[in-house]
């Protein structure tokens, strides 16, 4: 007779056998029978302070690692706090995993004053995730914690939610671990890569346009971009598919905000478009105003978005971008006598020089943080003003090395994705960068960096204010209310911690403190004042 495991067991079972090292979490009475099977478990648990930080530490595990990032949740308040996480990372198609627990089984969603009951917890997760489900029996536990590791790494990489009552935790059984199979990723047909190396042969002027769907393909793009002589352009998810320093990285250079954008000429001149991985959407086009030219080749694991935004490309392909790529780089070098590089590396350096950002007072600080960031370390990106600027004006050199909230555009990403970052990247430099209004969101994470000894300086842009919703409260009525921040001295609060903290106050300042505390061990903090952004 096979031995007899809790539900809970079965559940950290399941997510060893999919290949998950790490979870993060709060343990709850709600989850008891998931934190007892952690002590036999291989699997390394991270104590978050909030279950949001739990959650963003999952989502900047999984976009550096590109692996999994798993959070243990409870019922209701744990589900409603981990829900705004989950919903950036449904955005920027991050594959996070939410095991959570539920009342049992007779009494869920039937509001009967259970602790942490809640109507529709599937429910409320399911406007956020690929698929939200209930587990009702033991013998499914096994089954649909796999079904949801290896979901949310199919197709287009999404959340997944799965919720397993008390009840059937609790409950003994015998342990049957489904065949682990890795995720589903749709090849290209022959004909589509025949076809699409047609189209890019018979270009004058090809261009490349790359996203967050391209960044495990960055090694084909890259080849194929200096094979064509074609420029390559990025959204912000897609910075560093190719370096920045490239002969024909131009990066995440079209400014959707200014009516005067000298990459406009390229694009004008440009006969097709390769577009991969992206929906081409609102905010990294100006509302679809990017002049892009008609003939376009779109790549996407998601058939909804071929043709999204700017519908009837002349060639569409619903495959994995990777393996498409590769595809299209083998076609494309076995017909390599008709090629000749259509845009010559001078003409991509004049248009980098015509995109330069102008010199103001935050390129120094800009500057500062690059000289000493290694070429494949990670930075990490809240939603600030300085943010923002580096958005155009940082140059990423790998992919997964630049990590924004960029879809859902929440505050308090930054530091704990940044602690998930390092985590699943330990060999990586992580540096988590933040506005003094979105560190509050989330500052109590600095806790979990502490005790876990995760290494990430936090570096604190400074201004006392909430400076885009003042920027929009001026341009719209003039007037302004509720941005000014009464903030705490956050050298004081690292002593508090009882790690380091100090005030740069000027760019090099910045660049020594951060060299310092790259070196450290455990987190820094950083604070930079700055004057309020124009």
């Amino acid at each position: 007779m096979e031995a007899q495991v809790s539900g809970g067991k079965a559940a950290i079972a399941a997510l060893e056998a999919a290949g998950v090292e790490v979870v993060f979490g709060i343990p709850g009475v709600h989850t008891l029978a998931l934190y007892d099977a952690l002590h036999e478990s291989s699997i390394r648990h991270i104590l978050a302070r909030h279950e949001q930080g739990a959650g963003f530490m999952a989502d900047g595990y999984a976009r550096a690692s590109g692996k999994p990032g798993v959070a243990l949740i409870i019922t209701g308040p744990g589900i409603t706090n981990v829900a705004t996480p989950v919903g950036e990372a449904y955005a920027d198609s991050s594959p996070v995993v939410i095991v959570s627990a539920q009342v049992e089984r007779p009494y869920a969603g039937k509001m009967r004053g259970n602790l942490h009951d809640i109507s529709d917890q599937t429910g409320l997760m399911s406007v956020v995730t690929k698929h939200s489900s209930q587990v009702t029996e033991h013998q499914h536990v096994a089954s649909s914690v796999l079904g949801a590791v290896r979901e949310a790494v199919s197709g287009r990489p999404r959340p997944v939610h799965v919720e397993i009552p008390i009840d059937v935790m609790a409950e003994t059984g015998e342990l049957v671990i489904p065949e682990v199979s890795a995720g589903y990723r749709p090849a290209p047909t022959r004909e589509q890569v025949e076809q699409a190396t047609d189209l890019l042969l018979g270009a004058r002027k090809p261009i490349i346009y790359v996203g967050g769907g391209a960044l495990d393909a960055s090694e084909p793009i890259t080849e194929i971009a200096a094979l064509l002589g074609a420029p390559v352009l990025s959204s912000i998810m897609g910075k560093g598919v190719v370096a920045d320093d490239h002969p024909y990285g131009l990066g995440h250079a079209w400014d959707a905000y200014s009516s005067e954008n000298p990459l406009d000429d390229l694009l004008h001149a440009a006969d097709l478009v390769l577009v991969v991985g992206t929906k081409l959407g609102a905010q990294e086009t100006n509302y679809w105003q990017m002049p892009l030219p008609k003939q376009m080749i779109r790549v996407d694991i998601d058939p909804r978005e071929i043709a999204t935004n700017y519908p009837d490309p002349t060639l569409g392909i619903v495959a994995d971008a990777a393996a498409t790529m590769d595809a299209l780089l083998e076609s494309l070098r076995q017909r390599a006598s008709e090629i000749s590089p259509r845009t010559s590396p001078e003409e991509v350096e004049r248009y980098r020089s015509a995109v330069a950002p102008a010199e103001d007072a935050y390129q120094p600080y800009i500057r500062a943080l690059r000289s000493v960031i290694p070429r494949n370390g990670i930075i990490v990106q809240d939603m600030t003003m300085m943010s923002y600027r580096m958005n155009d004006a940082y140059p990423v050199y790998e992919p997964r090395t630049y990590l924004f909230p960029s879809n859902y555009g929440t505050l308090g990403f930054s530091v704990p994705a940044a602690i998930g970052a390092k985590i699943g990247a330990p060999e990586q430099a992580v540096v988590a960068i933040v506005g003094d209004g979105g560190f509050q969101f989330t500052m109590q994470e600095v806790a979990t960096a502490l005790q876990f000894d995760v290494t990430v300086p936090i570096v604190i842009f400074n201004d006392s204010t909430y400076t885009a919703v003042e920027q929009a409260m001026k341009s719209d009525t003039g007037r302004v209310m509720a941005v000014e921040l009464k903030n705490p001295d956050y050298v004081k609060l690292a002593e508090a911690y009882g790690i380091p903290g100090v005030r740069a106050n000027s760019a090099d300042a910045l660049a020594q403190a951060l060299e310092t505390a790259l070196g450290a061990t455990g987190p820094t903090i950083i604070d930079v004042p700055i004057p309020r952004m124009e």
